[in-house]
């Protein structure tokens, strides 16, 4: 029998050598309450038949057991069904020969439990991203490592995709203002530009070739900022204006830029109606269209261009082709995505752009292409025209 006074332990003797505590919290308790003889709970058996190996094969975590020189001993199921290939394949190979930029397992494993990424490629040709913990198993005697480990290649993608909306929402921010601060001085050049070449006699061909030069980069670069700040106006305009004078001007343009790269670059602008479309986004459409094409185009290539308007189901029709390189279909798919892009130089605006505009006014925007023999694009925007 237990005496409860306070030269009794704090602490009992409780089932299976546990003791149980008789503090009170921060204060004695009564007396009453100062010893409480725990129920006796029955004793779990110990398992029988199980094996550890059956255990961790059936984790639903992705896991290796690893020898300290870095060969697999255990791959459990999870394992397997990420790596894409069967257990019995990867035991015995050494873990380096998988995760190559893997530090060497001695050194790494020393301290164990650090999480770190990396990027594998499966036997079928997929290449995904894993995050993985080395920690050191507690052994009898025997040197093990776990290789704990997840495909996070999901995970990845949607830390792309949401960094790729952060800078759609700082462009947005940014851009109305950006351009407004460059076109009123690209303006002042222009007309001083213009002024020259008015002063400059016939006779001055000297001073007249470089100027008209100038004034054609200038133009140029006029009708690329058109280009990007059409991402926030729309295709369809209350006014009619002339389009067919628009997308002449915008051909003529970009003629210097395609001869340059020696590009053959033809076009074809049928007289129209005035039509209620903002021009200003009309050239964007031709500046970015006709820039994406001589990007997948080398010299001795040719690009043309159509527009028209069909009188008779009063469409507005525009038509792109080139002979360039043309795109796989997983990159067609993915072309109109807002800064996505296979150039090193490309921004991955402009077609999305296009596309935004073209679908703001009801249009449609098709796009065709054959790797190594050329792209289309086709633009169709209903309009109305008040007679």
């Amino acid at each position: 029998m237990f005496r409860a006074d306070r030269s009794a332990s704090d602490s009992l003797p409780g089932p299976e050598g546990q003791e149980i505590s008789t503090r009170g919290e921060g204060r004695s308790a009564p007396a009453s309450q100062r010893v409480r003889i725990a129920e006796r709970r029955p004793s779990v058996p110990p398992l029988s038949g199980v094996s550890a190996y059956s255990v961790l094969s059936a984790l639903p975590a992705a896991l290796l057991l690893i020898e300290a020189e870095g060969h697999i001993v255990f791959v459990n199921e999870r394992a397997a069904a990420v790596f894409g290939e069967p257990a019995g394949a990867l035991q015995g190979q050494n873990l380096k020969a998988i995760v190559p930029d893997l530090d060497p397992i001695t050194s790494a494993m020393v301290g164990g439990g650090s999480r770190t990424e990396s990027e594998i490629s499966r036997r079928d040709g997929r290449v995904i991203t894993i995050g993985y913990t080395l920690a050191r198993v507690p052994t009898g005697g025997r040197s093990l490592y776990s290789f704990v480990f997840q495909d996070i290649s999901r995970v990845k993608e949607l830390q792309v995709e949401r960094d790729r909306l952060l800078r759609i929402a700082a462009i947005g921010e940014a851009l109305p203002s950006l351009l407004h601060e460059l076109k009123n001085p690209l303006a002042a050049v222009t007309a001083t530009v213009e002024l020259l070449l008015e002063d400059a006699t016939a006779s001055s061909c000297d001073s007249r070739e470089p100027l008209h030069a100038v004034l054609s980069e200038v133009r140029r670069m006029r009708l690329g900022f058109d280009g990007l700040s059409a991402i926030d106006r729309p295709l369809r305009s209350n006014r009619d204006a002339a389009v067919d004078h628009a997308c002449r001007e915008s051909c003529l343009i970009m003629a210097s830029r395609t001869r340059n790269a020696g590009i053959r670059f033809r076009f074809n602008i049928r007289e129209m109606p005035l039509l209620p479309l903002d021009t200003g986004v009309m050239r964007a459409l031709i500046y970015n269209l006709v820039t994406n094409a001589v990007h997948a185009c080398e010299r001795g290539d040719t690009i043309k261009l159509d527009a028209w308007f069909d009188q008779e189901h009063g469409r507005f029709e525009m038509r792109v082709t080139d002979t360039g390189s043309g795109m796989t279909p997983d990159v067609l798919e993915r072309i109109t995505e807002l800064f996505y892009t296979t150039k090193k130089s490309g921004s991955g605006i402009g077609l999305a752009i296009c596309q935004r505009a073209v679908h703001g006014a009801g249009g449609e925007i098709r796009f065709a292409s054959v790797p190594q023999a050329g792209t289309s694009v086709e633009i169709s925007v209903p309009v109305t025209i008040d007679r």
